[in-house]
């Protein structure tokens, strides 16, 4: 098992009470959100967790972890731990191929 931390910043909705926007500096294509804080960072966990099992399965590399530049007045940083299991096993086919697919 791998763990992984990556900064994650919640944005408060403008005109929406406990409303988040959320966003990963080290994956930009994470975009969700959620209606209370803890929906938020329950929603920031599970695209963390998704995204890094994707990646992982295509053989791409895990970014590193990257903090906001700039953060503005409202804006809720917080650092989350993903861990992943992740094994590729593969099982020789030892019956007939007519067999197997027939």
């Amino acid at each position: 098992m791998k763990v992984y931390k990556f900064t994650v910043v919640f944005t408060p909705e403008r005109g929406e009470e406990d409303v988040y926007n959320v966003s990963v500096p080290a994956f930009p294509e994470i975009a969700t959100f959620g209606e209370s804080l803890a929906e938020a960072r329950f929603m920031a966990q599970d695209a963390l967790e998704l995204v890094v099992l994707s990646s992982l399965e295509g053989g791409e590399a895990i970014p590193s972890n990257k903090r906001p530049k700039k953060v503005v007045r409202g804006v809720i940083v917080e650092d989350i731990l993903v861990t992943v299991s992740h094994e590729v096993k593969s099982t020789p086919l030892t019956l007939d191929v007519k067999t197997a697919f027939s």
